[in-house]
């Protein structure tokens, strides 16, 4: 299966990558930077240490925090008040603003285009510097290379906390 693929570590070497990345959906507002919404899942997704007792969850008092059925964290923005109890409440400060934007619209992985024509590439691709994003046929997660799923058509390349302590 074709997915998105951040490698969140290149991102972070680009520290002028917002203004070089472009996206053309549509229905992004503010400048069609629909690409920020794809580096806060990607970001939680690979930093968030996934507490049995998720005292974030626990302090939210919008409940916009809830722990899905696959044990990860999933974050309703429009019942997010902005409060940061949340970041507080962490006890590994893995929730920071920098990391869980107030960002109501969401990327459609541009799946129409290509379902269409499997060889699309999306503006994102193709503005990104230095390939942090990628299309790319991803069948499994691969620890071992730092290649992890959020969700059904996004992969994050990126240290991860949970393989590294197995490891040691």
């Amino acid at each position: 299966m074709k997915r998105l693929l951040i490698d969140i570590d290149k991102l972070l070497d680009n520290k002028d990558y917002s203004d070089k990345i472009e996206c053309e959906y549509l229905y992004h507002p503010n400048e069609n930077k629909g690409y920020i919404s794809l580096i806060e899942i990607a970001e939680f997704a690979a930093y968030c240490r996934q507490c049995k007792h998720s005292h974030c969850v626990d302090a939210c008092p919008k409940e916009a925090l809830e722990r899905t059925e696959q044990g990860t964290i999933k974050r309703y923005n429009m019942r997010c008040v902005g409060c940061k109890s949340c970041i507080l409440a962490c006890p590994f400060g893995t929730i920071f603003p920098e990391a869980i934007n107030y960002v109501t619209s969401k990327c459609d992985y541009c799946l129409n285009q290509l379902s269409e024509n499997p060889d699309y590439i999306p503006l994102c691709v193709k503005t990104a510097p230095d390939g942090c994003f990628q299309i790319t046929e991803i069948e499994k997660e691969d620890p071992e290379n730092n290649i992890f799923f959020a969700g059904k058509y996004l992969a994050i390349k990126t240290y991860n906390w949970r393989f590294k302590e197995e490891k040691i």
